[in-house]
């Protein structure tokens, strides 16, 4: 009986980093953005992000990743992606998260933009909230 070789998976080269950290397809809106910012990190604007958007199916992609400025410059770090996720889901995990790290209510921001009817309206509210990087919009 002769062995056989396992074949070598080919390895795929690491895409750029890609500055968008959600993609808008036509027919998708944002759902909710959550951001929870501990006291113990203000001082170098330190924030922990969950932003999410609404699919065409009813589902929900998620992003969430750890945000503060150094030296000057606003830095992403830990970003997880989650492709596929319910509402419940996602309910679940920011209710665990506040609750495991006895987030107080001046440390946690919720943006429900599920109640504007157009992806437009949505970003004019996050404009004005001071919530959207403009340079990322196309």
């Amino acid at each position: 009986m002769a062995k056989r070789r396992k074949k070598s998976k080919s390895k795929k080269s690491l895409p750029e980093q890609d500055p968008f950290l959600m993609r808008i397809k036509k027919g998708e809106r944002l759902y909710k953005f959550y951001y929870f910012r501990p006291k113990a990190g203000r001082q170098f604007n330190f924030e922990y992000r969950i932003l999410s958007k609404e699919k065409k199916n009813g589902m929900l992609e998620m992003v969430s990743y750890n945000f503060k400025i150094e030296n000057g410059q606003p830095q992403k770090k830990s970003i997880t992606r989650v492709p596929e996720i319910s509402k419940e889901q996602l309910d679940q995990i920011v209710q665990n998260m506040v609750r495991n790290t006895n987030t107080g209510p001046d440390e946690f921001e919720e943006l429900d933009l599920s109640e504007y009817a157009t992806i437009d309206e949505q970003l004019e509210f996050l404009k004005h909230r001071d919530r959207v990087d403009t340079m990322y919009i196309t």
